[in-house]
Order: structure tokens, then sequence, then C-alpha cells
């Protein structure tokens, strides 16, 4: 049975980098707080053909992946509010004078708006890491560091928080690069220690430099095992996508339309899948090299993909079929669906030997039938698109 996670759980682990910025999760996650809200059901249900107002929105609603990395970058955010949460506290204790606590609390809120800003603009899209993890630990880091000068006695309270930055990339770094940014903390943690003999003299050295060893101990373990799991995330993410047009898996995308299904089963909106075939494709592969026949895979899936909701699903089925499960929509719906993703494909354009030519689709839809198997909605699917591809192909038929 597949494994089925609360949409709060959902959150914190797409945020984590646990799953793919158009994953089953997040997707599985919005089809429940849609299913939720009447409102975003009935809108569904006048499927793929509304338009979202023009109004600022906390997350952009036309871009699965920016979503995604707006929601890392708020956690970050939330996880600076407490550093400076931990300044006020040592400042009302008397452990923090005004200055350094007036300069430090500014600069993390300074950070957050600035990182706020490249993301809701679009300008970290520009950057290598798009989710520009690194420049965020690095100023967490620099951050601490500047706190640990001037927080006297409560600088161990503070030493925790170098841990909690470095876990910040765990899922999204590799062991190399948690190494540079440990190799960066610990130098500025002796630095620190450093200026304060400098200046007034440390009453116990040795106990500075021992802090000093434990937390390169801590920070080192947190590098390796955080690239460890960073290597199996991405061994996992290369199991459920297809590494060609970087849609799911035939195996993934069967486990969420077995997902829909109970859902539907315990009344959700209505549920639709159709089954989408590339025309004439061995005569592609034949005549223009499997190569060509590549580009024509991954061109047909992005452009079908383009024509779905954030709360659809798309997988390679096998060869040149893909499977298309339409949440929230009834067979009318899957209909106009398909027509779209069929006229977007045909008008399509695509360079073989040399010369524009158009590659159609045949698709064959299927609403479910409460009760029924996947195996007999997939059958009703795939008897429909025969008959596609029977009355002529490029077009699509109901089963």
């Amino acid at each position: 049975m597949p494994l089925q996670l609360e949409p709060h759980m959902l959150t914190i682990i797409e945020a984590w980098g646990m799953g793919g910025s158009s994953g089953p999760w997040i997707r599985l996650r919005d089809a429940q707080l849609h299913a939720a809200t009447p409102s975003a059901a009935s809108a569904s249900l006048r499927r793929h053909s509304s338009s979202a107002m023009a109004r600022f929105n906390l997350f952009p609603h036309d871009d699965a992946e920016q979503r995604l990395r707006l929601q890392r970058y708020l956690v970050a955010a939330a996880t600076s509010l407490m550093f400076v949460l931990l300044l006020a506290l040592c400042f009302m204790e008397g452990a923090l004078s005004t200055g350094p606590f007036a300069a430090a609390a500014v600069a993390t809120l300074v950070a957050i708006g600035v990182f706020y800003f490249l993301f809701r603009s679009g300008l970290n899209q520009h950057a290598r890491d798009r989710s520009l993890t690194v420049p965020m630990m690095l100023c967490a880091t620099c951050a601490v560091t500047y706190a640990l000068y001037y927080v006297g006695a409560a600088r161990p309270v503070f030493l925790l928080m170098y841990p909690v930055i470095l876990f910040f990339g765990v899922f999204r770094l590799t062991t190399r690069t948690l190494l540079g940014v440990t190799a960066i903390a610990l130098t500025g943690y002796a630095l620190v220690i450093l200026l304060l003999q400098a200046a007034d003299g440390i009453t116990h050295p040795h106990i500075e430099m021992l802090q000093w060893g434990v937390l390169g101990a801590v920070l080192m373990w947190f590098s390796f095992m955080g690239g460890y799991v960073n290597h199996l995330h991405s061994r996992l993410r290369e199991s459920e996508y297809d590494q060609l047009t970087g849609m799911y898996t035939r195996r993934r995308i069967l486990e969420v339309l077995e997902h829909e299904k109970i859902r539907c089963d315990r009344g959700a909106e209505p549920l639709c899948i159709g089954m989408l075939d590339i025309d004439r494709f061995k005569h592609v592969n034949d005549n223009f090299g499997h190569a060509v026949g590549d580009e024509v895979l991954r061109s047909a899936a992005a452009v079908a993909q383009k024509e779905l909701r954030a709360i659809d699903f798309m997988g390679r089925y096998g060869g040149e079929e893909f499977l298309l499960v339409l949440t929230q929509t009834d067979i009318d719906g899957a209909r106009e669906c398909g027509e779209r993703v069929r006229g977007q494909t045909e008008r399509n354009a695509i360079q073989l030997s040399g010369k524009e030519r158009h590659v159609t689709v045949s698709i064959g839809v299927a609403q479910y039938r409460p009760g029924e198997s996947v195996r007999e909605l997939l059958e009703r699917a795939d008897a429909a698109l025969y008959r596609a591809k029977a009355g002529g192909r490029n077009r699509i038929e109901a089963g």
C-alpha cells in the first residue's frame, strides 16, 4: 500500500529537499489542499482553463520549483528569527550589549529581506545553485561568528547554531561543500578565540580550545553524513524520475495513481487518466536515428507537462507512451486537457534532419469508476487509445 503522510509532514519533507520540486509529495499535498477547499475544487473542475487573478502572492503559483525554493527559504528565515530571539534573550540578561545586539539583529533581518527579494523576483534563477543554499549558510555562519565574540559566557549556547546551519544543507550539498562551510565556521571561531585572548584574555583558554575541537568533530561528522544522505537522496530521485524525459517512472506514476484512486474511493473529486502515445514514433527512430527519437520524446513530454495543472501528474509508462493522472477532473475535463495537449504537440515544430517537422499524439482518456481496480481503469484508457490509433491518429477517444 502506498505510503501516506499528513500535509504538514509533506511540507517538512519537501522543504528540506527529500522530494523533487514537482515530485509526488508536493503534488499530493496540493491535491489534498484543493480537495479540502470547495472553491478550489470547483475551480479545478472548470478544468485547465481558468486564469488566476493578477495579484501578489507569497508563493508563485505558476512555478512549482520556485515555490519549493521559497518554502526552503522560509525554513531558513524561521531559523534566523530564532537566532535573533536568542540574541534578544542575551541582551535582556545583560550578556550582550546594545551595539552588538543591534548590529547582529539588523544584519540578520536585512539578510532575510534580501534573500526573499532574490527568490520572489526570480534573480536566484541566474545562480548556479538556484536555492542559494551556500550563500544563506555563509551569511548565517558570519552572523553567529560575530555574536560569539560578544556574548561572553553564553558562547556554548551559540555554538549550537553551527550544526543547525550545517543541517540546512544536508539534503542539498555534497560532502566537499559541507566541509568547506565547516572550515569557514571553525576558522571564524578560532579567530574569535584569538581576538578574545589578545584583548582581555580568556579565563579558561583550554576550555575554549576543547569546545573548538568538539565543534570541529561534530561539524565534520555532519559533513560526511550529510554528503552520504545527499547521495542517497540523489539515488532515490533517479529511481523516481525517467532520466530521458524528466517525468515520473512507470513505478512512481502507478503509485501516485493508486494513491489517487484511494482518495477517490474516500469521496474525493472525480479522477481521470490519459494514455498518450506518440504517433509513428518507430518511423522517427528508423529514419532519423535514436538520438532524434530521444529529442522527440523529450519535446513531447515537455509540451504535455506545460498543459497540466499543479495537481496533475505525468509519467513515462513505457517506450513512447505516457500516463497522465488528472485529479479533480471528470471525463469532459479530461477531453479538454487532452485536446490542448494534442493541439500544442501538433503545433510544436521539431528540427529533424535540418527541417521543421510536426509530431502528433493520440490520447485515450477514461474516468475512474468507484470500485474498479487500477488495472481495469488502465485497460479502458488503453482501449480508448487503440481506437484513437485505429481512427486515424492525432485524436482523442474516451473509454
